[in-house]
């Protein structure tokens, strides 16, 4: 076939020979989508390229060996997932240009050349890494690292400081370099399956969302956690020694929140029952605040049916002051519940506001309900913890008293210890690893299907 000679666009999927043909002229075209197409190689030698911003290669299993895209100086998107015989990336090229390159399912592929350093996102999934390419630390404005499923990656050597998307998801990488903590711009740490993992260092305050499930090696984490707006989830990590529970457990949290193994709602909720509800009574003349921070801790237990993924699951937090025309309620998105293996902790915060109370009232009564509205588990325990804290109204303040408390009718539970070794681990790190060269309206859950509510009682 002859290709027109100001050829613009060629989209040809599975384009059947082995090669694009002599009447192709390389110097016209800005897209290449070729995707699944019989590809030996595109071309010999080195070809005018200069008005070619995207190449779309992905499924092409015969490609062996990418063409010398030199020329290509405007070149901003390259595709080349699912090309499972690619081997060979030119390594001297230098296209300025060049800002998303996504080369998932390239199994053999062992050496991957950064070909920008103006790249910003970085696709190196199911490969046979086994490192960061070095040159990576270079890229300035790399902001997603993807290096998932690629079995044989064991090290994170090289990490610019402007990465804000890494994911490391089901690879053997044993550790985590501790200076992950400079990478002021990291929201989304991804570390899911990585069952050789042993310890966590410490982490950025930027992080929100940490995936750390089904770490089954996973023992220690450093501690203080400082990521107070962090969603921490550590499903199946029955491996975590007492320190790292209490240490996830406890961490400070303003709109973060956590999962993690545990059949009892530990001793750091003061207020504590068996079942779905609980109710806290104040005493004394100090009429409660206006406005209250508590962390809930529920114990969650998936019944068996529920093995469908995708499905939204959501807790219905309701809390209720004796008196009030109006309870607020809360719903919160629980992600991965058919991951489960068994019952698990969900700690989250709410902010709540309450209205004031006439100093002449001598009681009241909050009352907390939690359910589900799938009805694809189960609450078994649950637990408040009412956080001090100081909130400013015009031009005072109120501070928010706990001392005159009081829990009612509840049957407390012990700490849960039945997970994980019960000495208290410290994380001790090597000196090699210091040469490691790097860099009322309530929002809760994941999501912006995630929100709260306040209805009327009818």
């Amino acid at each position: 076939m002859e290709f027109p000679r100001r050829l613009r666009l060629l989209h040809w999927e599975a384009y059947p020979s082995k090669s694009l043909s002599p009447t192709f002229h390389p110097e016209y075209p800005v897209e290449l989508n070729m995707r699944e197409s019989q590809f030996e190689y595109l071309w010999q030698g080195t070809q005018p390229l200069k008005n070619l911003k995207k190449m779309d290669l992905q499924g092409s299993f015969n490609l062996k060996q990418l063409p010398d895209l030199s020329n290509a100086t405007n070149l901003e998107t390259l595709e080349l997932s699912k090309c499972i015989n690619l081997q060979i990336i030119p390594d001297h090229m230098n296209l300025a240009s060049l800002e998303r390159m996504c080369m998932y399912g390239c199994w053999r592929l062992r050496n991957i050349p950064v070909m920008s350093t103006n790249i910003t996102e970085l696709y190196i999934t199911e490969t046979a890494v086994e490192d960061v390419p070095p040159s990576v630390r270079l890229c300035s404005r790399l902001t997603t690292l993807n290096l998932s499923r690629s079995g044989k990656l064991k090290g994170l050597t090289q990490l610019p400081k402007s990465v804000t998307y890494l994911d490391v998801r089901y690879s053997n990488i044993e550790r985590i370099p501790d200076c992950i903590k400079d990478l002021h711009r990291l929201q989304f740490l991804f570390l899911s399956g990585c069952r050789k993992l042993t310890s966590l260092p410490e982490l950025p305050g930027s992080l929100r969302f940490l995936m750390a499930e089904d770490c089954e090696s996973l023992e220690t984490v450093f501690c203080p956690l400082n990521t107070a707006n962090a969603y921490l989830s550590f499903i199946n990590c029955f491996n975590l020694d007492q320190q790292a529970r209490r240490t996830i457990i406890q961490h400070s949290c303003f709109l973060g929140e956590t999962l993690l193994p545990g059949r009892q709602v530990p001793a750091e909720f003061d207020h504590r029952a068996k079942g779905n509800s609980l109710t806290i009574r104040y005493n004394g003349n100090n009429p409660p605040f206006a406005f209250s921070k508590f962390k809930v801790c529920v114990v969650i237990s998936p019944q068996q049916q529920v093995t469908e993924y995708g499905l939204l699951h959501q807790l219905l937090c309701r809390h209720t002051a004796r008196g009030d025309l109006y309870p607020v309620e809360y719903l919160i998105s629980i992600f991965d519940l058919p991951k489960f293996k068994t019952e698990h902790l969900f700690i989250f915060i709410i902010h709540s506001h309450l209205p004031f109370l006439d100093p002449s009232e001598v009681s009241r009564e909050i009352v907390f309900e939690f359910s589900s509205n799938s009805h694809h588990f189960d609450i078994i325990e649950c637990g408040v913890q009412n956080l001090t804290d100081e909130w400013s109204y015009e031009s005072g303040f109120y501070q928010m008293f706990e001392e005159d408390m009081e829990f009612e009718s509840s049957e407390a539970s012990e700490d849960d210890t039945e997970y994980g070794d019960p000495t208290n681990g410290v994380i001790c790190y090597s000196k090699e690893d210091e040469n490691l060269e790097c860099e009322n309206t309530q929002i809760v859950g994941v999501g912006s299907s995630s929100s709260a509510s306040i209805y009327p009682i009818l």
